[in-house]
């Protein structure tokens, strides 16, 4: 098949979070399979720096009353083809979707543009697309224009297929907007509050989700966000397909940012790992062995932070349980300064046993998986999550709420075949609780490593995800 991506990033080429690591996951995984795949993305500002083929073209079409033009750039990544969808005024700007505080108040006109540019290079390169797979809010309007430009006898083999990462990201629209964007309020379902994302998934061939988890709990609300009677009309072409890992990048045998590599049947190396990221963040020896002489577990934690990762609750609880546990904690994340300030207000307060560091460093979240003894994801809700799955491959073990995705990957405790800690209301005191379990889990060490050891053993595997992808590409009418 010649599978066409849209997408608004690319691990490699730009990348916010989960969705880019997806993208390029299962385009490798399905070009691993025999497919031919082209990757569509905008050329953001930071792509103004990449070494690009000679040959490129230009693209005139009509959105809305409005005549656009813009080019088409080209270069390879990892042996799949990319098209970069360029226009100064509206992708050249430093950040893909906000100044840093705001979302950009052109949004739904941006990615508008960047939907139809891209169909009409399809149409306008003779690329004979099998699927066109279009991924969250920002590709979902493909959906219309692909059915617009298939009444003017175009593009009539494609299907498109609409995968959401992340329901909660919707990018509502005006009705005074609908002009501006080529559409009617015949497009959209009644009763339903206009977004992208909402047409997307009315119009799209098949849809799916990111995990079986989330995909059940967005047939109804709150998870819905307002969508809910959507995806129940949607039922029989909406299934759950669980995110893969690219275990050629997160593997302790072969993680080159890692002092010590180690595997399943050797820990000694992560051993070392924790041992110098301890001394890197300075967190006290004093602290490293309880009252009774053993050592206590490094608790890790890589995230966005946001409301939607559990920081309402998640910071009155360390408050509360740092005062007391025989543990260390090492947290990394960016986002709001609402929960970045306590969290540093923290460090002051329990200087011997927590750090937070502010920012993002590929290499230093690989050294975060591989020193932790537990990695903590206290999640409202979560699509599908990632860190979880290398959690379990690094011999980290998994505190997580019981829900989307998280629930999917990570089999909780007592059950025999256990591979992690679940608590289920997303409440300070369950979260205390989990905790509490997890140190009681680490200092029984034979049954803390049983835990591990089938953790480790665990596979995620992008080439399971394309499979079940293909199946969806060859269902969808």
């Amino acid at each position: 098949m010649h599978i066409v991506f849209l997408c608004s990033e690319y691990e490699g080429l730009l990348k916010t979070g989960g969705l880019a690591d997806a993208t390029r996951g299962l385009a490798q995984a399905l070009k691993a399979q025999g497919h031919q795949i082209t990757v569509l993305l905008p050329r953001y500002g930071v792509l103004y720096q990449r070494e690009l083929l000679p040959e490129w073209q230009s693209i005139y079409f009509a959105l809305g009353e409005q005549h656009y033009g813009c080019a088409v750039r080209h270069l390879l990544e990892d042996g799949i083809s990319v098209a970069l969808i360029e226009h100064h005024d509206f992708f050249a700007r430093s950040r893909p979707y906000d100044d840093g505080y705001h979302a950009f108040a052109d949004n739904a006109l941006r990615f508008a543009f960047f939907c139809k540019a891209a169909l009409c290079y399809l149409s306008e390169s003779g690329i004979k697309a099998d699927v066109i797979h279009g991924h969250d809010w920002q590709t979902a309007l493909a959906a219309v224009y692909l059915k617009q430009m298939q009444q003017q006898g175009k593009l009539l083999q494609s299907r498109f297929i609409l995968t959401i990462h992340n329901a909660a990201y919707q990018q509502g629209i005006a009705q005074h907007d609908f002009k501006n964007l080529g559409l009617t309020p015949d497009d959209f379902a009644a009763g339903i509050a206009p977004s992208l994302l909402s047409l997307g998934v009315q119009h799209a061939s098949a849809l799916n989700t990111v995990s079986q988890g989330y995909r059940d709990e967005l047939l109804s609300e709150p998870a819905a966000n307002g969508l809910s009677a959507l995806y129940q009309a949607r039922q029989s072409s909406f299934v759950g397909i669980l995110n893969g890992c690219d275990y050629g990048r997160w593997d302790p045998q072969t993680d080159k940012s890692l002092v010590a590599n180690y595997h399943s049947a050797d820990l000694t190396g992560k051993q070392q790992c924790k041992t110098e990221l301890r001394r890197q963040m300075g967190l006290a020896d004093s602290h490293a062995h309880n009252h009774n002489g053993q050592k206590v577990p490094l608790f890790v934690l890589v995230s966005r932070v946001t409301g939607q990762k559990g920081f309402d609750y998640l910071i009155p609880a360390l408050t509360n349980w740092l005062g007391t546990c025989d543990a260390q904690v090492v947290m990394m994340g960016t986002g709001e300064q609402k929960y970045i300030q306590p969290l540093k207000a923290l460090q002051q307060q329990y200087p011997l046993k927590y750090r937070f560091i502010e920012g993002f460093d590929e290499d230093f979240s690989h050294q975060l998986e591989a020193a932790g003894d537990f990695f903590l994801m206290p999640s409202l809700f979560e699509p599908c999550g990632l860190n979880q799955i290398y959690s379990l491959r690094y011999g980290t073990v998994p505190i997580v709420r019981a829900t989307g995705g998280l629930k999917d990957t990570v089999v909780a405790l007592p059950a025999r075949n256990a591979t992690g800690i679940h608590f289920v209301e997303p409440a300070e005191q369950d979260l205390i609780q989990a905790l509490k379990s997890a140190e009681a889990l680490f200092q029984n060490q034979s049954k803390y490593q049983k835990v591990q050891q089938r953790g480790m053993q665990q596979y995620f595997g992008w080439d399971q995800a394309a499979e079940k992808y293909l199946h969806l590409y060859q269902q969808a009418q």
